[in-house]
């Protein structure tokens, strides 16, 4: 018998789920804690690998969570940890101010802050601030390649969204879809769409790309990957791509609890 396919909310809901279980089966407690900012939700929380030397300069993974950049925080993100610092990395993990209740640009200038910081004062906990990269799921890939390309931090090795939407001009489309909440919820008028998009924001690039997303990802974060990859490749940008099969919106984010998923493998290949 034909299963019915999720919904967004219910897929939402069920990752939701998962990644905080996942959280507290598997996290640390974190190297140090900082507030980058006066709102509660602009936070960061370190993790270095134990068996490192406070002598070793280690490469340093910032990551974003995603929640439509309405939702989500740290508790997303944590089950990474034991992962990312048995690839002898830092981890760096933030949240950042969520919509509507702040809308963009907020968002990125948190995310343009915490990279400052974490460039900033990455050797005072033994990471390289010469071997760091952005990532993050979702809103939080929107984000991360957002702040690479406005030139407002200094240059980083690599950045990786997975599964995030890299282009936000979706025009007339239902406020309660998906596509919709962008205009409804984060953006102050319905123009900022191209000045959020990455793809509008490619020329001068000089940092290399990875964009990963789901076979069964949703529909408009495979054209806006797929379209993003090809923008870059024309411009004679270093960019590079995985699809994973079999892979919804959120599986792709959840499978990095696993310390050998091949996404680690690109890390390591970005940051050595």
């Amino acid at each position: 018998m034909h299963r019915p396919v999720a919904s967004e909310a219910e897929q939402a809901a069920d990752y939701d789920s998962r990644a905080r279980r996942l959280s507290q089966e598997l996290a640390t407690a974190p190297l140090h804690t900082h507030a980058y900012g006066p709102h509660p939700q602009q936070q960061i929380e370190i993790y270095r690998p134990a068996q490192a030397s406070p002598q070793d300069k280690l490469p340093v993974l910032v990551f974003l969570h995603g929640g439509a950049w309405m939702a989500g925080g740290l508790e997303w993100c944590r089950f990474m940890a034991p992962a990312v610092t048995s690839q002898g990395m830092i981890l760096a993990i933030a949240s950042y101010r969520l919509a509507p209740e702040h809308r963009w640009p907020a968002q990125l200038d948190d995310t343009i802050a915490l990279t400052q910081w974490v460039q900033n004062t990455c050797e005072q906990f033994g990471g390289d601030p010469q071997r760091l990269a952005l990532a993050g799921h979702s809103a939080g890939g929107h984000l991360v390649a957002m702040a690479v390309l406005g030139g407002r931090i200094q240059p980083v090795r690599a950045c990786l969204p997975i599964s995030g939407p890299m282009d936000l001009r979706y025009g007339r489309v239902p406020s309660a879809s998906g596509a919709g909440r962008v205009y409804r919820y984060l953006l102050a008028a319905p123009e900022d769409d191209t000045g959020a998009s990455p793809i509008c924001a490619l020329e001068n690039n000089r940092t290399p790309f990875h964009l990963t997303w789901g076979e069964h990802d949703f529909e408009r974060i495979v054209d806006s990957n797929h379209r993003m990859a090809a923008a870059m490749e024309s411009l004679k940008q270093a960019v590079s791509t995985t699809i994973v099969r079999g892979a919804n919106h959120f599986d792709t984010h959840l499978m990095l609890a696993e310390a050998h998923n091949a996404w680690y493998q690109t890390l390591r290949t970005a940051l050595s």
